[in-house]
């Protein structure tokens, strides 16, 4: 029989029709005798028992009058044909009410609480036992199925679920490691670091004075990745003045991610497989500005906060002649994070051909041994693919290359012969792209395309659908103060035509600039993608407009950045424009203020690559 009440027992308890209608009791008691029945559906109670839970020190006749008047009630609420009369016995019809503790098993509670939280029933000694006995019986299921639910929200990068749930276990058992792990990770998401270390700092401390405990290793590490830096750690008897102190990773800060559950869900299975240590590899395809690198730094941010060194290059077109330039800032990021420390010294002797800062960070690595110019890139893979080994055996590895379409050829060729020999390591590899660029592309697009690899799987990110783009116009206006009332939502998303990027511009620049912005004529906005491209015109439109409102020190310092590659946030740099690296530095947050510029590990990139260029 298809139920038609649902009854919410993990809280405060309530009962409601198909329709959503709450229906509620004159007395607690009459409601407690549903729940007790409920509860049990289909069990058979003898009127004795029922009495005795709810009248046991009335005299046997005022009881069986009460429970009589007790079941004419619930007749009325819930039907007479769904209650089981009988002389010595009463039951619910099994299916008539749908409890929420029978969700337990598979996880599909809604949890606001322990069950029946704040709900007593005065002179019912035994019900108050019974609830007591079933609250003790239920919590291990309910702590198990709260972060089951904590899980299924991280795998889909649903963070506000996460915190949702995390608190409810934290209100439960404030010692729950689990529960403070997903509260900080739910803030961190979205970029309150002060609260999330607040909450640590509190975890921590009443674990000290309750238990004489420490938080686990794990979770420290989360916080100390939040500080961006390790605590100190008592420096060594007789440590010499030249020794390297441990660097930390520099944290990846989500951002906005909305309407990327299906993506994010597939890159979070491939990470449960990489934990597993079976390596995967993940092509990210799609047109400029849907949102591929917005999508993959908002899931390695994940990644870290649950254990994974990441290491992340961008692509660029000027350095396409570079041989091995996006090798070479791989292993940078690797060096800086002595994630490659446990590789032979002879691997790492090899890297410092790209990578000097090997030297500085692993004191007493030998210089190269010199070979044929044909055998390096060979030796170079060999090396590579030992410190990759060497790196996973410490932590799962996240390796980043964005815009591989525009990677050298060097560095694309070293990346396929890993590719093919990957062992049995804790890799992800996420290579993003641009579908009509990665075809023209030589090494690139044989990477991407090989059938052979098995561990490789493509991943098209495609533009948002119409909710999901109202939903993040939406929260661009909320994250500005503005009010979505005084936004032109339709235009923007007409012209925005799915775009992330393209929403985005659109938005700042009409809460910029108002009834004086673009929308103004967006006749003029064809939003179509421009041939051989695939960027929505809105996003030049903007781009263009925004650039003639930039004052001359930023309007320099943009046009010597979109050339500085990597280097762009080198202040000194910057000079050769006439501006000091105090004025550089203030015209660059400007251009980020302004969108053309985010900061992705506390350094700066251009939004889109096309906008650069």
């Amino acid at each position: 029989m298809a139920s038609h009440l649902h009854l919410l027992s993990l809280g405060a308890p309530l009962l409601f029709t198909d329709a959503g209608e709450q229906i509620r009791f004159r007395t607690r008691k009459h409601f407690a005798l549903l729940i007790r029945l409920a509860v049990e559906g289909g069990r058979k109670f003898t009127r004795d028992y029922l009495m005795d839970l709810f009248w046991p020190n009335v005299p046997a006749p005022r009881a069986r009058h009460s429970l009589a008047q007790a079941l004419t009630v619930l007749k009325e609420k819930i039907g007479r044909e769904h209650l089981v009369v009988q002389r010595a016995s009463i039951a619910l019809v099994p299916g008539v009410v749908d409890a929420d503790v029978h969700g337990l098993e598979s996880c599909e509670a809604e949890i606001r609480g322990p069950f029946l939280d704040g709900f007593e029933v005065p002179g019912a000694v035994q019900f108050e036992q019974w609830k007591d006995e079933w609250r003790a019986r239920l919590m291990p299921r309910i702590r198990d199925c709260l972060v089951k639910q904590m899980d299924a929200g991280r795998r889909v990068g649903d963070f506000a679920t996460v915190e949702r749930h995390a608190q409810v276990l934290l209100d439960l058992d404030p010692l729950s490691e689990d529960a403070v792990r997903g509260f900080i990770e739910a803030r961190a998401w979205v970029g309150d670091r002060s609260n999330a270390l607040h909450a640590f700092a509190r975890f921590e401390a009443r674990l000290a004075d309750e238990l004489g405990a420490k938080p686990s290793a794990e979770l420290v590490r989360i916080a100390d990745l939040l500080r961006e830096g390790r605590r100190a750690a008592p420096r060594p008897a007789g440590a010499g003045a030249g020794q390297v102190s441990e660097r930390c990773e520099r944290r990846f800060e989500a951002e906005l991610l909305i309407g990327r559950e299906r993506e994010f869900s597939r890159l979070y299975d491939a990470w449960l497989e990489v934990r597993r240590r079976t390596p995967r590899i993940v092509v990210l395809i799609g047109d400029p500005g849907v949102g591929k690198t917005t999508l993959t730094n908002a899931f390695v941010s994940t990644c870290q906060m649950e254990g994974a060194a990441i290491a992340r290059a961008q692509a660029y077109d000027a350095e396409r002649e570079l041989p091995f330039a996006v090798l070479a800032e791989l292993i940078k990021q690797l060096t800086l994070q002595r994630a490659i420390g446990g590789a032979d010294p002879e691997a790492l002797s090899e890297l410092t051909r790209v990578s000097p800062e090997i030297f500085a960070a692993f004191p007493g690595v030998p210089k190269p041994v010199e070979w044929a110019a044909e055998v390096i890139p060979l030796r170079l893979a060999d090396a590579f693919l030992k410190a990759v080994e060497a790196a996973t055996d410490e932590s799962p590895l996240v390796l980043v290359v964005d815009d591989i379409h525009a990677a050298d050829n060097a560095s694309a060729a070293i990346l396929h012969v890993i590719a093919r020999k990957l062992p049995h390591t804790r890799l992800l590899l996420i290579l993003t792209a641009r579908s009509n660029e990665l075809r023209a592309a030589a090494a690139p697009s044989a990477l991407a395309s090989d059938a052979s690899i098995e561990v490789l799987r493509t991943l098209e990110v495609e533009p948002l659908p119409p909710a999901a783009a109202h939903g993040l116009v939406a929260g661009l206006v909320v994250k500005a103060d503005g009010h979505i009332a005084d936004v032109p939502v339709a235009r923007i998303l007409q012209a925005g035509n799915g775009n992330p990027l393209a929403l985005e511009l659109l938005t700042r620049e009409w809460l910029a600039h108002g009834s004086g912005s673009l929308l103004g004529d967006l006749e003029a906005l064809n939003t179509q993608p421009v041939a051989n491209i695939g960027i929505p015109r809105a996003i030049g439109a903007v781009f263009e407009r925004q650039i003639r409102r930039l004052d001359a020190p930023t309007r320099a310092a943009l046009d010597l950045a979109a050339v500085l590659g990597r280097r762009l946030a080198d202040l000194p740099l910057y000079e050769v424009v006439d501006l000091s690296p105090a004025a550089a530095g203030e015209a660059l947050s400007r251009l980020r203020d302004e969108g053309v510029l985010r900061e992705v590990q506390g350094g700066l990139e251009f939004r889109n690559e096309l906008i650069r260029a």
